[in-house]
């Protein structure tokens, strides 16, 4: 399960970093707006990266560790 995280990690960041830099290339945007563009595509991939790990990530339970 760890590398089918690993390997969707890579291939969303890639994803979604490639996409925005497609359209901040792509549309004819305002300096401002390309900043705003270019930073909500890092939090987008920086969520979807936090959200796999939560999910597909193998956690140990609560039970199982020593007290």
């Amino acid at each position: 399960m760890k590398g089918l995280t690993m390997i969707l990690i890579v291939l969303a960041t890639g994803l979604i970093i490639g996409g925005t830099m497609w359209g901040l290339l792509a549309w004819a945007l305002v300096g401002w707006v390309k900043i705003l563009f270019g930073l909500a595509g890092l939090v987008v991939a920086t969520l979807v990266n936090l959200g796999l790990f939560w999910v597909l990530w193998p956690h140990r339970s609560f039970e199982d560790e020593d007290e």
